[in-house]
Order: structure tokens, then sequence, then C-alpha cells
């Protein structure tokens, strides 16, 4: 943590506490701050909030005091010795001048012998000036001289002539010039990596879906275990300067975070981030345990309306800590277990775990398989849906992805096809829509990410109302490809 905080931060994290609710003991731990800094922070903003819609002119500005740096005052020093020195010398010129004119008239009366004209060096310079007493003003310009050179300032001009005194030529004619300060940028990290792509924000939340159908079929745990990957090493990246949070949500209305509010890009977070993602395991005992470890959705500060669900309510949830990015990897959420929903989850969409809408789907055949029939009308439904190209090779097993996709796999016992439903996604994102607070231009910029198995795609109202949304928010869609 920075040891100063600037007049920004000191105003976001007060009001922070204050709109959402947050006390003062939890917002003084999160951002490692003292409960008297805290209060002060509180107490000025209380006095002098106020002072923020006054008229400009009635306010009483302050005086302005510009501090000088060293350099300047050496330089103004300088300026007026030289000038002084100038002077004097101008006048030693005169005088000077005056008597080689009385010289002269003297001698055009009466000429004298003729006597070797000796040329004035530059010594006679200094040498008239200690006769006038100038010692001390010659010996503070030396020390002015010696001062820059033992400070390092290099543009100093060298003002001893070859017998070692004051060259005056020199200083007269040659300007003193300012050394250029060092200016070091400060950390203006503002990018979030992620698989190899860098994107501006300063504030991201990284949104991962955690359904049970994740580790589902032979490349879920492998698929699951580069996820976390591809968060930990974005998580290892950001800048000391970033803010982010962590949220996990799964099924149609189930979200968790690693906090209340967006977090510094801290050590000690960015820790509690690792642990977390690190404890989610591939088996559906640990997967359940780890993503329920923090802040349980009660606490949330979101609480979505009734109807949006799914993706949306994950959307939801991470858009409710105000960031500029939203990193959302998805898997098959509409593929969620019924049996696991409680029956208030479907409050919104004019449906129920008993509504007429659960189609009750019996298997034909005999041992729980399903009839030569099914299987080639699932696989002709299936190939006048999709291009040839992204079906695999052979009809047995264009029939095996259409039994998945219609939820009629053959290794599903009977008694776990008893019930599906058809969830009205295009009216969930009716609802989501007209929840937002904010238009399209404050929108965070959404990166979406599908983690579907082979040959599994959303359902096409899912599919088309999230490649609107997050196109409008100014992000993008893609498949999740780790790098490896």
């Amino acid at each position: 943590m920075p040891a100063e905080f600037t007049g920004e931060q000191k105003l976001r994290i007060v009001l922070e506490s204050i709109i959402r609710g947050i006390p003062k003991e939890d917002q003084c731990k999160k951002y490692s701050i003292t409960p008297q800094q805290f209060q002060s922070w509180h107490d000025h903003l209380i006095q002098k909030g106020g002072q923020i819609f006054e008229d400009s002119a009635s306010r009483n500005k302050p005086r302005t005091v510009k501090f000088v740096p060293w350099y300047v005052k050496l330089f103004l020093t300088f300026s007026l010795l030289t000038n002084l020195a100038v002077g004097i010398i101008f006048a030693v010129w005169k005088i000077s001048e005056k008597q080689d004119s009385k010289t002269t008239y003297l001698a055009d009366l009466d000429p004298p012998a003729e006597e070797e004209v000796v040329e004035e060096d530059d010594t006679d310079f200094v040498d008239k000036a200690k006769d006038l007493g100038l010692d001390e003003l010659l010996g503070k310009v030396d020390a002015l001289s010696q001062l820059g050179k033992e400070d390092g300032i290099s543009a100093l001009p060298e003002t001893k002539s070859a017998d070692g005194k004051p060259d005056l030529k020199k200083l007269l004619t040659s300007s003193l010039k300012l050394p250029e300060p060092e200016v070091s940028p400060g950390d203006l990290a503002s990018q979030v990596t992620f698989i190899n792509e860098t994107y501006e924000g300063k504030h991201v939340v990284y949104l991962i879906d955690v359904g049970s159908y994740q580790i589902e079929g032979t490349d879920g745990v492998s698929r699951m275990e580069k996820m976390k990957t591809e968060v930990l090493t974005s998580l290892a990246t950001l800048s000391a300067n970033s803010y982010f949070n962590l949220v996990l949500c799964w099924n149609l209305r189930e979200a968790n975070a690693l906090g209340k509010t967006i977090l510094r890009a801290s050590e000690e977070n960015i820790r509690y981030a690792t642990d977390w993602i690190t404890s989610i395991g591939t088996d559906l005992p640990s997967l359940k345990e780890g993503r329920n470890q923090f802040y349980p959705k009660e606490l949330l500060y979101a609480k979505p309306m009734a109807g949006i669900i799914g993706p949306w309510y994950g959307l939801s949830t991470a858009m409710s800590f105000d960031p500029d990015i939203i990193l959302f990897l998805a898997g098959n959420m509409p593929a969620f277990p019924v049996e696991e929903v409680p029956s208030n989850h479907f409050n919104g969409l004019g449906l129920s775990n008993k509504s007429p809408a659960f189609s009750s789907v019996k298997t034909a055949g005999v041992s729980g398989g399903v009839s030569p029939l099914i299987r080639a009308t699932a696989r002709m439904w299936l190939e006048s849906i999709e291009s040839r190209s992204s079906l695999p090779v052979t009809s047995n097993e264009v029939e095996e992805v259409a039994l998945a996709r219609l939820g009629l796999d053959k290794s599903v016992s009977p008694e776990g096809l008893s019930k599906r439903m058809e969830i009205p996604w295009g009216k969930a994102f009716d609802t989501f829509l007209s929840s937002l607070e904010f238009g399209g231009e404050k929108l965070p910029r959404i990166h979406l990410f599908t983690t579907l198995p082979d040959h599994v795609t959303w359902p096409s109202a899912l599919q088309k109302s999230m490649l609107e949304f997050t196109e409008n928010s100014g992000g993008s869609v893609r498949r999740f490809v780790p790098i490896l």
C-alpha cells in the first residue's frame, strides 16, 4: 500500500463506505489505514463538502506560495553579481578612456619621447578592479563558480584564466544554462493481461462459471484446470495500482465474490484470490465446497432483480463493482442441474419447477437405451442447423452430439432425464437490460470466453443477445483457447 493517498482516493474511500454501508473497521482493514485517518477524512468531507456548491466568486482564494528551486536562486544571484561587475568594469573603462584622452591631448601639445606600446591583456581588468577595492566581489564570483561545480551543474562556465585568476570576459559573455530536472513518471499502469492479450483498464472483475457442468465430459477437468491457470497468471501480472475482484457464478442465480467492494491489487488480496481459485476442485464435492468459501451471496452488494438468470446474473453481480473490464469465462449454463435449483430462482420467468414448461422426457428402447429412430431423428435435426464442417466425421459421433444437445445422452439414466426445462432467454435478457441504471456508454468492456465442450453451443436466443450486449460494451466474444 502507498504511504499516502491522493485526494481523489480519500474521497472514494469515504464515499464507498457511506454509499454501500461498509463499517469503518472493514474499510480501514481493506485499505490498511487507521481509524483516525478514516475519521479525519470523513469529518473533512462533511465540513468542507458544501464548498463544492458555492459560487466560485464567493470563495476565498488562498494565497499561493510558489517554491523557488535552489538553482533558480543561484542563477538570479549570479546574474545580479554579473550585472554589478559589468557596471563596475564599464565605469573603469570610462575613467581609463578619459585619462587616455587627456594624455593624447597633452601629447599633441608636447609629444614625448617614443615609447613601447604594450597591449592590455585580460588581467588588466582584474588589476583595475583590485585597485578599486573589488577583491571581495571577485572572490564571491569565484566561489559561485566552485559551488556550481560541487553541485554537479555542468552548465556553469569556466571563469578562471591560465594564471588562476577569474576571467571576467568569460563571465560576461557566457550565459548560465539551468539544469533540466529529472522527471520520473509514476506508475501509470492501467492494463490487464489475459491469455497473452492486453486490455486497457484499471479496474477489472474476473467472472468465472464454476457450475458442475464445467467438469463434465472427457475434457471438462482439463478445461477447468486451464481456466484456473489463465486467471492466476493474469492476477500475478496486475499492477499494484490496479483494482480487481473475483466473482464465481453457477446455475441460474448463484454467485459469490472475494469481497463486497472492488479491491486494490495488493499482495495480500491477490493471495486471497489465488487461494480461492486453487481450492476449487475438479470433482463435484470439492467443486461445490470450494466455490462457497468466501463471502456468501447474502452479503453481496448486488441483488439482481427476479428474472435475471444464468450469465446475466453473473454479469449483474460483476457490474455492481463498477469495473472498467469484465473477463467472463462462461460454460454451458443452460445445462444446469434442475434438481439443484430452488423454485424461487424461476421467479420472473413465468415458470416454476412445477410448471408445465417442464417437459417429461422418456427414453425409448430397453435398458435405458435410445431407439435407432430417435438417434436418426436427432442426427438429422443437428445436421439441419449446423454446418457439416463443424460436426464430427462419422454418423454415430454426430448422433452422440445431437443426443447430448437434446439432453438425451444414452449415458444418463432415465431418472436423470425425467425433467428438462426450456428457459425463455430472450425474456431474461430484456429483464437484465431494464435493470441497468445507466446507458450503454457507461458499460464496462465485457470480454466473453466460452468454455463449452466441442460441438456444443448456447441456445440461439442466449447466444445472439450475449453477442449483441458484449459488442455494444466495446468487448468481444471468443472461444476459450488457452495458450499452451
